[in-house]
């Protein structure tokens, strides 16, 4: 009898709790910087278990871009145990989606220190310290994040500590 009463308390817990999917954000616009939003569909963990040394539970954000223009997203997230995604804006083209990578949780800490933590928990912890709408241009990244002529590119290694730019 009691398995009935503890489902229904679960359900009832989870319908009090507001519902993420299609939650807007405030994003910097992008013509004469006005505020504007892009949409959080949703957030998944995913654990990737091959190559053992690499193995993680990564943790990121389904973002839609509404506007006519592409979107610059970054991520960041102070929570113990979560490697922080590097250090660069995802583009979000125009009408489209982005996977936006939030942090990852190396599996190898799991072994008898700590569990990952609960998605809710992430998504909780997580900031968006940047987000504009980019100004039509020659220079506005693509999706493929191309360098334009004479520009500089940085780019990142796995490790957040190398950081290595091309001209």
């Amino acid at each position: 009898m009691r398995r009935p009463i503890t489902a229904l308390s679960l359900l009832l817990a989870l319908a009090a709790t507001p519902s993420v999917a299609g939650a807007p954000f405030p994003c910097q616009g992008g013509l004469g910087g006005a505020a504007s939003y892009l949409v959080a569909e949703r957030f998944e963990q995913a654990v990737i278990a091959d190559p053992r040394p690499e193995a993680r539970s990564e943790y990121r954000m389904v973002v839609r871009n509404p506007h006519d223009l592409p979107a610059a997203v970054m991520t960041g997230i102070a929570l113990r145990g979560i490697v922080e995604a590097p250090a660069e804006p995802v583009i979000v083209p125009p009408h489209g989606i982005a996977f936006v990578p939030i942090g990852h949780f190396p599996l190898d800490m799991s072994r008898g220190r700590m569990a990952p933590p609960m998605l809710e928990e992430v998504r909780a912890a997580m900031t968006i310290p940047f987000c504009q709408i980019l100004d039509p241009g020659p220079e506005t990244p693509s999706a493929q994040r191309a360098v334009p002529p004479g520009g500089v590119q940085v780019v990142r290694d796995e490790a957040a500590h190398h950081i290595h730019q091309r001209l």
